[in-house]
Parts: C-alpha cells; sequence; structure tokens
C-alpha cells in the first residue's frame, strides 16, 4: 500500500509541477496580447491549465493523506506538515486570487467581439496576483517533490523553517518582479 501511494504522490506532483509550471509562464505571457480575440483565447487556455493544475493538487494532497494514515502516528505528523503546506497554500492562491482573474479577464475579453482592450484588462493581465500563485505552485510542488525523495529525519523545526522562509523569500521576489514588470508595462502604454 505504501509503495503504491508513494508512487502516487510523486506522480501527482510531477503534474502539478508540470501543470502549474505551464500554467504560470502562460499567465505571465498574458501581457503581450495582442487583440483581443487573442487575449479570450489564451485566457480560456489559461482556465483549462488552472483546472488541470488544481486536478493534480487535490490528487497529491489526497495522496498525503492517505499515505500518513498508512504511517505509525510518529511519523505522519511531519510528512504533513511539510507536505500539506507545499502542496494545498499554493492551490489556495490559485483559486482564490488567480482563478476570479483571468475568469473575470475571459469574460472582459470576449465580450469586446474585437474592440481594443481597455487598461483595465490589461493592467489585469499583468497583475502579479494571477501570475504568482502559479509560479508559487510549481515551486511548492518541486519542493514537495525534493522532500519526498529527500526526507529530513528527524524531523527539526529548523530546518523546516528555514526552508518555508526560503521558500516565502523566493515567492515575494517573484512578486516584485512582475510588479515591476506590470509597472513598466503601464508606464509604455502611458507614453504611447
Amino acid at each position: 500500500m505504501y509503495s503504491a501511494l508513494f508512487g502516487m504522490e510523486s506522480a501527482f506532483l510531477l503534474l502539478l509541477l508540470a501543470f502549474a509550471w505551464t500554467a504560470g509562464s502562460k499567465a505571465s505571457r498574458l501581457l503581450y496580447f495582442g487583440s483581443a480575440e487573442r487575449l479570450a483565447r489564451r485566457s480560456r487556455k489559461l482556465l483549462s491549465w488552472t483546472v488541470f493544475a488544481s486536478l493534480a493538487a487535490i490528487s497529491a494532497a489526497t495522496a498525503v493523506c492517505l499515505m500518513t494514515r498508512s504511517y505509525d502516528s510518529a511519523f505522519w505528523t511531519g510528512r504533513a506538515a511539510l507536505h500539506l503546506p507545499l502542496i494545498a497554500l499554493p492551490a489556495l492562491g490559485i483559486w482564490l486570487s488567480s482563478l476570479p482573474s483571468v475568469w473575470r479577464l475571459w469574460r472582459g475579453a470576449k465580450r469586446l467581439n474585437g474592440a481594443h482592450v481597455p487598461a483595465e484588462l490589461a493592467k489585469l493581465s499583468a497583475s502579479p496576483a494571477m501570475i504568482v500563485p502559479y509560479q508559487a505552485a510549481a515551486i511548492g510542488a518541486g519542493a514537495s517533490l525534493y522532500f519526498l525523495f529527500n526526507a529530513p529525519v528527524p524531523w527539526g523545526t529548523t530546518d523546516i523553517a528555514a526552508f518555508v522562509l526560503a521558500y516565502m523569500a523566493l515567492a515575494s521576489v517573484l512578486w516584485v518582479l512582475h510588479r515591476r514588470k506590470m509597472k513598466r508595462l503601464r508606464e509604455q502604454r502611458v507614453a504611447v
């Protein structure tokens, strides 16, 4: 049972890594939309990548929960405390921040029917609140995959805390980089 769950968790984490990475790269390129039709098509495709990443995150979290139930109680708390936040928190960020933004972008671009894209949709297409959760999910899946094969034994709070701080710092750096990109785009559009 353990080996099957281990294989399921690693496969779903790999899928989450691939889907979230793809969705993050597609989300970061939405600001180069060209026309309203292209923006609507790209945001609709991003919605499907969001569904794929969400299903992979739910499946990976379920595999972690099932695997922790097959452990002795001395071991399962550490695994759940390490893997579930790396999987569930970025997925929650996708559902609460990215998904509504992509939905609004798709609905707004679909209604334009060839008209010029308004500034509010252009700003939304470059928003860090839409892009960073996808990238954080990919980083979290990669980190969880790393800890799946290289588990810190014994579970030390300093090792885990240092890693969580590095993860949060990396997500903050991504946020700042995308914020600067959005600011540059806004300045370029005002200059034109």
